[in-house]
């Protein structure tokens, strides 16, 4: 029995032993392979953020290696499986450096059941730049083409007036400002889009920017108020009167004329020339200034900021003369004869040529006074109606009134009083 348990041990050694030799060199022997473009996976780049710092170079790399391994683990390697890792973290300042790199294997193989027995390259190069951020760069319209005729536009309107950038900053702190490009070739309406910008040098030259740059907004919102536009000259309707005509009178309107916006429609059928004011020569004494708003059609306004206008108008080549009428000469229709003229002598202001006025006399004064259509007796006043003869070049300057007063009635005497 001793002698068969000795024999069973030594056979099931030696079964172990040829197991163990056959799974060595013939299962899973050690063997070498090489794996060519593993791409180097960089970590690190937060902390040199937190440092104001940006890797601009090196962030993509490639390497041949040789590994040495049991086959079973090389098996499960590849350059979709297998990463060289290098390590930023410890960077602290703008340069290139040369890190060394190791391998990081899949979660099935241990990293000590394999070696890299060589490689293409020791070590990879990394640039890293000094990180800027700049929030408000200035945006500025550049405007090509030109708007169809008789239309006009309001200055632009963009959702934001400035853009952020960032990124390495030999890059960024070139940037003078943005520009964005609006197209007005024979446009007859209203803008609205969406346009990308341009960054731009302080040459006025485009930048060509990394890709190391971020641009925070890409696109502006543009909105370009366009209008149907038209030049109308501004007049005055001058009414004779008092002596002065249309050759008497000069004038000057600031502005001479005014540029209005509105419907295309509205402004064809709109004259090129308004009349702004009726004036009456009659009311007009030597001169005058007024300041008023033109009126405009429906669908019609003015472009200028002011929409007044001043007017200044003086009488010349004209004489003035006052004359007093004796109420005497007055001459009563519907007359009362309750109301008498409180005044003996009426002044009355005549205008004209110098030879017309001086030549002039009472005797070619026509003053008339209606004692019950014109009669006013809050005032106690009668308006007059003065006329001058035909074919004299003068007119009176003002209205008139004269001022009456009531009379008592008279009494009838007492009879019973006369008789005695």
């Amino acid at each position: 029995m001793q002698k068969h348990k000795l024999l069973s041990f030594l056979l099931a050694l030696l079964a172990a032993i040829v197991l163990w030799v056959y799974a060595v060199t013939v299962v899973n022997p050690d063997d070498v392979a090489s794996i060519r473009g593993v791409k180097v996976r960089i970590v690190g780049t937060n902390e040199l953020q937190m440092n104001h710092l940006i890797l601009t170079g090196g962030e993509v790399q490639y390497v041949d290696v040789e590994i040495a391994g049991r086959r079973s683990d090389l098996k499960e390697l590849n350059n979709t499986t297998l990463e060289a890792v290098a390590d930023v973290s410890k960077i602290d300042g703008p340069g290139t450096y040369e890190l060394s790199w190791s391998l990081d294997p899949p979660s099935t193989v241990a990293s000590g059941d394999i070696k890299l027995t060589g490689s293409s390259a020791n070590k990879i190069k990394v640039k890293v730049s000094e990180y800027q951020q700049r929030p408000e760069i200035p945006v500025q319209i550049e405007y090509r083409g030109a708007l169809a005729e008789g239309f006009v536009r309001d200055p632009a309107v963009m959702n934001m007036d400035t853009v952020s950038v960032s990124g390495p900053a030999e890059e960024v702190e070139k940037i003078q400002y943005a520009r964005v490009t609006v197209d007005l070739d024979d446009t007859k309406e209203s803008l609205d889009q969406e346009l990308e910008y341009e960054l731009m040098d302080e040459d006025g030259q485009v930048l060509a920017m990394s890709s190391y740059v971020t641009i925070e907004d890409p696109t502006i919102r543009v909105m370009v108020p366009v209008y149907c536009y038209k030049q109308i000259k501004l007049e005055l309707a001058l009414i004779p009167g008092g002596g002065a005509k249309e050759e008497h009178a000069v004038y000057t309107i600031d502005p001479p004329s005014i540029g209005v916006i509105g419907d295309e429609k509205a402004l064809k059928a709109m004259p090129s020339t308004l009349v702004i004011k009726e004036i009456k020569l009659a009311d007009v004494k030597d001169s005058l200034q007024l300041t008023l708003t033109p009126e405009l059609p429906a669908g019609v306004s003015n472009r200028a900021e002011e929409d007044s206008v001043r007017i200044s108008l003086k009488l010349e080549g004209l004489s003035t003369r006052t004359i007093h009428i004796p109420s005497e000469q007055i001459r009563r229709d519907n007359d009362d004869v309750k109301l008498d003229f409180a005044a003996s002598r009426i002044p009355i202001t005549i205008r004209g040529t110098t030879q017309q006025v001086n030549s002039l006399n009472i005797s070619k004064i026509h003053v008339t006074a209606d004692m019950v259509n014109d009669y006013d007796p809050t005032t106690m006043t009668v308006r007059l109606n003065i006329t001058l003869e035909d074919g004299l070049d003068c007119g009176v300057i003002g209205t008139y009134s004269v001022p009456v007063v009531e009379t008592p009635e008279e009494t009838e005497p007492d009879e019973t009083t006369s008789d005695r």
